[in-house]
């Protein structure tokens, strides 16, 4: 017991406690969303993602008029020339959705890309803003459960961004 207090009050003792650091926090969506390189970036995807949805839309009307064909045509045909068209179908239904997949990864690697280029091209605008004002820390508004909002060093990245 007397070298667990011992132990606590030589912890307690040297503990160096830095009040003169400055910590700050940013909205990385917010600057993703207003800057104007953030802007840039999401209007391209955007219109990546708005070309893959109608790309798709394409693919997937053209599988329901062959379904309706099929409907259409089943009392009419054979069985088996009704089972090689329901085949068909189903293999065309498993190209889009296999093609489906392949859309959205794509356009999640895009995005991902896209993204991190812009957070290495503003790193070093945060990190000089940061030496400038002498700011020991930032974190990202989305880790912090309340603070003060004359903490939120945001506007004034976004401006920088801007210039």
């Amino acid at each position: 017991m007397k070298n667990f207090l011992l132990f606590l009050l030589i912890l307690f003792n040297f503990t160096n406690l830095n009040a003169d650091q400055i910590i700050k926090y940013i909205d990385i969506d917010f600057i993703l969303k207003n800057s104007n390189a953030g802007k840039v970036i999401i209007d391209e995807l955007n219109s990546i993602n708005t070309q893959n949805i109608q790309e798709l839309k394409i693919k997937e009307d053209e599988l329901k008029q062959l379904d309706n064909e099929i409907k259409k045509t089943t009392n009419i045909i054979s069985e088996t020339e009704l089972q090689v068209k329901l085949d068909t179908l189903k293999k065309k239904v498993n190209l889009y959705k296999n093609h489906q997949k392949n859309k959205s990864s794509e356009f999640l690697k895009i995005k991902n890309k896209k993204i991190e280029a812009f957070f290495i091209n503003i790193s070093p605008l945060i990190e000089n803003y940061m030496k400038t004002n002498n700011i020991s820390m930032v974190i990202d508004k989305k880790n912090i459960f309340i603070v003060d909002s004359n903490y939120d060093i945001t506007p004034q990245i976004i401006e920088i961004l801007n210039k």
